[in-house]
């Protein structure tokens, strides 16, 4: 009986982290006339964008003009950017690899607060996937103009 309980327990272990791997989408182009490499992996209201050697953090979208962003994970500082856009990305993947939740607020351009609450579930699987295809674009010539 505990065999079988503890096999239960490992399958769903296993589920939850490919349901939480899978939850993140992740898209990878390289521009050969720009010779430019970029891969943007996102969830809700979050976008992770890594172009050439740059990490950028995004929050939202149609954010009202000149309005601050808002993110907080687990029990971290709040952080705050215009419009969303953390330009160093590095320190908030820190947080987003090591944490289980991010919260975010934003207005959009209607005034509306929109607040979410984000689980980070297959954040690290999902993160170096999409690290695995950036290393690789290029090399196969799966060019975009």
């Amino acid at each position: 009986m505990n065999a079988k309980l503890s096999n239960n327990a490992e399958i769903d272990l296993i589920e939850n982290k490919l349901l939480g791997r899978a939850s993140w989408k992740i898209k990878c182009q390289y521009k050969v006339f720009e010779d430019m490499k970029a891969c943007v992996m996102s969830k809700g209201p979050i976008s992770i964008l890594h172009v050439n050697s740059q990490y950028i953090v995004n929050i939202g979208e149609k954010h009202l003009k000149d309005n601050p962003a808002f993110i907080h994970v687990d029990n971290k500082a709040i952080l705050q950017e215009r419009e969303g856009l953390f330009r160093n990305g590095s320190e908030l993947i820190k947080q987003f690899k090591s944490g289980n939740y991010a919260f975010t607020r934003f207005q959009n351009n209607k005034k509306q607060l929109i607040e979410n609450k984000i689980s980070l579930d297959g954040f690290t699987d999902a993160f170096n996937d999409m690290e695995d295809q950036f290393s690789k674009l290029g090399n196969d010539r799966n060019y975009s103009f």
